[in-house]
C-alpha cells in the first residue's frame, strides 16, 4: 500500500469506529514521511485515534492525555492538511473530550470541502 492508500484506509476504519485499525493504517504512512508537517499531521491523528481507543476502553484519563498531545500538534497545521478539515475535526474533539463521550458520538474526519 502507498501513502495515500493508508491515508484512505485509516479514514476509513477511523469513520467506522476502528480505531485502533486506523492508528495502524496511519503509522505505516507517518514513518514514512519526510516533510515534517507531514510527520506532525500523522502524528495528531494518530494521536487523536488513540484518545479514542482510550475512549472505547473505558478509559477517560487516556481520552484526555493523548486529545490533548494530538490537539498541540494538528494546532500547529494549517485548518485544511492534506484535505482534511482539521478545523473541524479539533472543534468536535474539543466537544467531545469535554463531556467524555458521554452525550455525543466521536467525529467523523471530513474530507474535502471549500479549501
Amino acid at each position: 500500500m502507498d501513502h495515500a492508500e493508508h491515508f484512505g484506509a485509516g479514514i476509513q476504519l477511523f469513520n467506522e469506529g476502528h480505531y485502533w485499525h486506523a492508528h495502524e493504517a496511519w503509522e505505516d504512512a507517518w514513518k514514512a514521511q519526510e516533510d515534517p508537517q507531514s510527520r506532525l499531521f500523522y502524528k495528531g491523528i494518530i494521536q487523536t485515534a488513540a484518545a479514542l481507543v482510550h475512549w472505547q476502553r473505558g478509559n477517560p484519563r487516556g481520552l484526555t492525555l493523548n486529545w490533548r498531545k494530538a490537539r498541540v500538534k494538528l494546532q500547529q497545521l494549517p485548518p485544511r492538511f492534506n484535505d482534511l478539515d482539521l478545523e473541524n475535526l479539533i472543534n468536535a474533539m474539543d466537544m467531545f473530550e469535554t463531556v467524555r463521550g458521554e452525550e455525543l458520538q466521536p467525529p467523523h474526519l471530513v474530507l474535502g470541502g471549500p479549501h
